[in-house]
C-alpha cells in the first residue's frame, strides 16, 4: 500500500512539474499580460515626443509629438492628445527639442556639376563638417590647377 502511494505521489508530482514548466519562462507571463491589458486596435509602435515637428498642415502647422505604427504616422499633435494610442508595447522617443520635417529634402544638385564634384572630391561617407573640410582641403592641395565646385 505504501509503495502504491509513493508511485502515485511521484507520478502526480512529475505530471504537475511538466505541466507547470512553461510558467518559469518570463515570456510566458508577458504574453498573458499583453492579452489581459486592454489596448486599442490602433496602438502605436512608437510615440515621438518633445520635438518640433513641421506638419505642412495650415490647421496645425507645428506639433510636439507624433504616433507611428508600421512606419506610418497615425496622428500628430501634442503629447497628451496621443496618449490613447499608447499600448503595452509602445516605445517612446524623446527628441529633446530636435526638428522633424516631412518628405524628401532636395539638395538641388545639377547633374553635370554634381558629377564633376564627385570625380574631384570623394564625399561618399562624409557625415560631419570636419571630415568634409579635410577631404576638400586634401583635394585642393593634391591638384592645385583643378577647379572645385560647391
Amino acid at each position: 500500500m505504501m509503495n502504491r502511494f509513493i508511485v502515485i505521489s511521484a507520478s502526480l508530482f512529475l505530471f504537475l512539474s511538466i505541466l507547470l514548466l512553461p510558467l518559469l519562462n518570463p515570456n510566458y507571463w508577458l504574453k498573458w499580460r499583453a492579452a489581459l491589458v486592454p489596448s486599442t486596435k490602433l496602438a502605436a509602435d512608437l510615440i515621438v515626443r518633445n520635438g518640433f515637428t513641421f506638419t505642412s498642415d495650415p490647421s496645425l502647422p507645428f506639433a510636439d509629438s507624433m504616433a507611428i505604427r508600421d512606419g506610418r504616422i497615425l496622428r500628430v499633435g501634442n503629447y497628451s492628445s496621443l496618449q490613447d494610442l499608447a499600448g503595452y508595447g509602445t516605445k517612446e522617443l524623446n527628441l529633446e527639442g530636435k526638428v522633424v520635417v516631412p518628405g524628401l529634402i532636395d539638395s538641388h544638385v545639377h547633374l553635370i556639376f554634381g558629377g564633376l564634384q564627385m570625380i574631384q572630391v570623394e564625399l561618399r561617407g562624409v557625415n560631419n563638417k570636419e571630415e568634409l573640410l579635410r577631404r576638400v582641403k586634401e583635394a585642393a592641395l593634391s591638384n592645385p590647377f583643378f577647379s572645385l565646385y560647391g
